[in-house]
């Protein structure tokens, strides 16, 4: 492949040049890629190039005066401009430098180059690799090697100590005493992100990682940018954590300027050196679940820092809590309670925790409402629009913010289907108005059902479909609402409470008032 290098001083361009491009496909390769004059030369004293794509206009050394002295030290080299300059003097110039071609590089056009490219004839005594100094194959290769098994495990053999000599020797050479890991994760969209922009954030991240003195970048693994932090022995914590925040600051500006995309960046803590990279990257990469809880740019491991799940005995006793309150159709104070729960306990778990418990509310709730009320497709869009289907809607769920607002959304309108359907079931609500009016004598299930001409077993199915509780239950809270209102309100004995409510035997009164409110009738009297 000939090896080409790029010269602009303008990111985007070079950005654009590297990840727009498909260079290898068409039997070119990018080399080196630089900002201005000085660092193109320096790097064509190391290493060789078979074309060069230069901008003119540049702060320091110009690309005319980078062409001059790079055909001292490579005179067959082939060199193209790309250039928003149509100026005569710098095509006059360009022509007695030997320059192949002159480029607009704001109307480039892949093929275009290539043709140009194509048109390019090279004799054998002007390979890259002849008279050149060239970095040792084998320590480039052994250093790429140990980049890459740091940032995919797989990489690594079953022993548990892993060499890196090349990585040692640059801590050693560098005073480092200790590294922290660096993670840059560009925020999900909609959509995702198409193969030529991850390139771009790949050419970026290299591009600024080497414009610091400390961090070194890594590559790319699982979507995410991975790099290293050096850090000298006698520098604090707190002056290593305002230096990451500048670099980080400046990572995140520039990935919003350059490629509008908005990064956020995560640092695990500072060990000991590269015997503990594992426990530094893991953690690092721990910490993404921070920015669910976070709405931040920038986060730090701290050492406290503990995350876990829900045990099984937890689980089992969300799950029968949730259950219950579906089933009674108390859709937002199931919400107020799950909301609750997050609040309190939130970054103690992982996300995956909370969208999993919030997954199987929604998912219970889908199924109470298809079963209770057969709605149709129709319905369903006219109700929820796509909130439907729940469950999947809330594992699309980014932040703990949005997970709320989901779920929020849901019981809402949950409960305005409720509404809605229970006030097209007359016999429900005249039920209900006898119930109001008779709950002081003796009201038999027998008795409802006779009211609006069920029989007994379609009464009692119909009434638990439409209101989520049996009507003995629906009866007892009613009598024991009243009982309560008359304790607060009046002086009236046990006994005579019992009997206003339509219980005969005040002791069996007492029990069921137990049961129903968790207090003694003592107790209740001593609070209200």
């Amino acid at each position: 492949m000939r090896k080409v290098m790029i010269v602009d001083d303008e990111s985007l361009v070079r950005i654009g040049l590297q990840s727009m491009i498909p260079w290898e496909s068409n039997g070119y390769q990018i080399t080196g890629v630089y900002k201005n004059g000085e660092e193109a030369l320096e790097a064509a004293k190391n290493q060789s190039f078979d074309i060069v794509l230069t901008d003119i206009k540049m702060p320091g050394m110009s690309g005319l005066e980078l062409i001059r002295e790079l055909k001292k030290i490579a005179p067959h080299i082939k060199v193209i401009i790309l250039s928003s300059y149509n100026d005569f003097e710098y095509t006059r110039q360009a022509i007695q430098l030997g320059v192949k071609d002159y480029i607009s590089k704001y109307e480039l056009e892949p093929k275009d180059l290539f043709h140009v490219l194509n048109e390019l004839t090279f004799s054998e005594e002007q390979l890259s690799n002849q008279n050149v100094k060239q970095k040792a194959p084998f320590e480039a290769d052994q250093w790429a090697l140990e980049k890459q098994k740091m940032i995919d495990h797989s990489l690594l053999d079953s022993s548990s100590e892993q060499a890196f000599p090349l990585w040692d020797q640059l801590c050693t050479q560098a005073g480092a005493a200790r590294i922290r890991w660096i993670t840059l994760v560009p925020l999900p969209r909609e959509g995702g992100y198409s193969p030529s922009e991850y390139k771009a954030m790949v050419f970026l991240a290299e591009e600024m990682f080497a414009r610091l003195r400390n961090p070194i970048f890594l590559g790319e693994s699982q979507l995410c940018l991975q790099g290293i932090r050096l850090e000298a022995e006698d520098e604090t914590e707190l002056q290593a954590r305002e230096a990451c925040e500048r670099m980080a600051s400046e990572w995140v500006s520039a990935f919003a300027h350059n490629l509008n995309i908005t990064l956020k960046v995560f640092y695990g803590p500072a060990v000991d050196g590269m015997n503990n990279w594992h426990r530094a990257h893991q953690a690092a990469m721990q910490l993404q679940s921070m920015s669910f809880y976070r709405d931040d740019h920038i986060y730090f491991y701290e050492q406290n820092q503990e995350t876990g799940e829900f045990s099984e005995e937890e689980w089992v006793a969300l799950h029968k809590k949730l259950r219950l309150r579906i089933q009674f159709l108390q859709f937002e104070v199931m919400a107020n309670e799950l909301i609750e729960l997050l609040a309190d306990g939130g970054e103690r778990r992982y996300p995956k925790e909370w969208i999993r418990l919030f997954r199987l509310a929604a998912s219970q709730l889908a199924d109470e409402l298809m079963e209770r009320f057969q709605l149709e497709a129709g319905e369903i869009r006219e109700y929820f629009g796509t909130l439907w289907p729940f469950p999947e809607s809330i594992t699309q769920a980014q932040s703990r913010q949005q997970l709320i607002t989901l779920l929020r959304q849901m019981t809402e309108q949950s409960t305005l289907v409720l509404n809605r359907r229970q006030l097209h079931t007359s016999w429900v609500n005249r039920v209900k108005e006898y119930v109001g009016e008779h709950y002081a004598t003796t009201i038999r299930l027998e008795d409802a059902a006779d009211f609006v001409n069920f029989s007994v077993n379609h009464f009692s199915q119909r009434f638990r479909q439409e209101t989520g509780e049996a009507f003995t239950d629906y009866l007892t809270r009613i009598r024991i609402k009243e009982a309560a209102r008359l304790y607060r309100e009046t002086e009236l004995s046990t006994e005579e409470i019992a009997d206003r409510v339509g219980y005969s035997n005040a002791n069996y009164f007492v029990k069921v008032f137990k049961k129903t409110t968790g207090q003694t009738v003592k107790a209740f009297k001593k609070e209200h």
